[in-house]
């Protein structure tokens, strides 16, 4: 893979951005990692840098292609989220399929499950 932002070959490095509720991998090389973690300190922005990367000077290896966006033990909330996500991507696949009472199923435990998150804030 070449890095997004300077187009070095071979980088093996990545951060993700999750927006809009879709998480995207971006391929970048140590340098431009290192750039990006001078202007977020400059700004005043290392928290999310830290957050959106998950590397940070200091820190031995920053994530690496296939390694997984978020790490599995997540507040509770994040937890719920990724479930109900999982949730809808299932109820498309069997609506895709024509299974229509695993979809109805599947429609009906997000149902419950929006609310929970609902209620919860998160």
């Amino acid at each position: 893979m070449k890095c997004q932002f300077c187009n070095k070959e071979k980088v093996d490095r990545v951060f993700y951005i999750n927006w809009m509720g879709t998480v995207y991998q971006v391929p970048v090389c140590s340098e431009c990692l290192q750039k990006m973690w001078n202007q977020a300190a400059a700004s005043g922005r290392t928290e999310e840098f830290k957050n959106y990367t998950g590397w940070w000077p200091g820190k031995r290896d920053p994530r690496h292609f296939g390694d997984r966006a978020f790490p599995e033990e997540a507040v509770p909330g994040l937890i719920r989220r990724r479930r109900l996500s999982a949730l809808k991507l299932r109820l498309q696949e069997a609506a895709d399929m024509e299974n229509y009472e695993e979809a109805a199923k599947l429609r009906d435990d997000i149902a419950v499950m929006e609310k929970e998150v609902c209620a919860h804030g998160n």
